[in-house]
């Protein structure tokens, strides 16, 4: 069983394991209020898929930036977002097509969001791989250093004032 195991120590892991777990309870509780209020018609499926694809555009993020292969899709940090970004935009594109088709396959609608997101991804990849890529590596993600540890100035041992020499004379 999954819950007798820790939960990971990575902040990373645990934030993609909490959106998992949010969007399992999400899915479960519209799949009740659907099937008890309107069985009829499921619309919670609808909710699932829109969700699952921003979870599984997460979730392929997750997975680009935590593999040590040397493709420059895993490397580069402007690569792995057009990536990613262009995952979305092809799931998101697909799923308003099966709508389209689904709810009013007489009028067709789903291309001008295509056109309006495709050129935001056009423009993306100019600027993930159009560009000059020089200086590119002074935009990476600079190595996070270890925060300085604030301490208190040594004190130095006061000297004893020397005494007053006593004059002969």
């Amino acid at each position: 069983m999954c819950f007798d195991r820790p939960m990971p120590n990575d902040p990373r892991t645990r934030l993609l394991l909490i959106h998992v777990a949010a969007y399992a309870l999400a899915v479960a509780i519209c799949a009740g209020i659907n099937l008890w209020l309107s069985p009829g018609r499921l619309w919670f499926v609808w909710v699932a898929l829109g969700w699952g694809i921003g979870l599984a555009a997460h979730g392929f993020a997750y997975c680009l930036k935590y593999t040590d292969r040397p493709e420059r899709v895993f490397v580069d940090r402007r690569a792995r977002g057009f990536a990613v970004h262009l995952f979305a935009y092809v799931a998101v594109i697909v799923l308003l097509l099966v709508i389209n088709l689904t709810v009013t396959p007489n009028r067709w609608w789903f291309y001008w969001v295509a056109l309006g997101w495709g050129a935001g991804i056009a423009l993306h990849a100019w600027l993930a791989f159009g560009r000059s890529r020089k200086g590119s590596e002074d935009r990476q993600r600079p190595k996070r250093k270890a925060p300085a540890k604030k301490t208190a100035p040594k004190k130095t041992p006061k000297k004893k004032a020397a005494a007053p020499r006593k004059s002969t004379g």
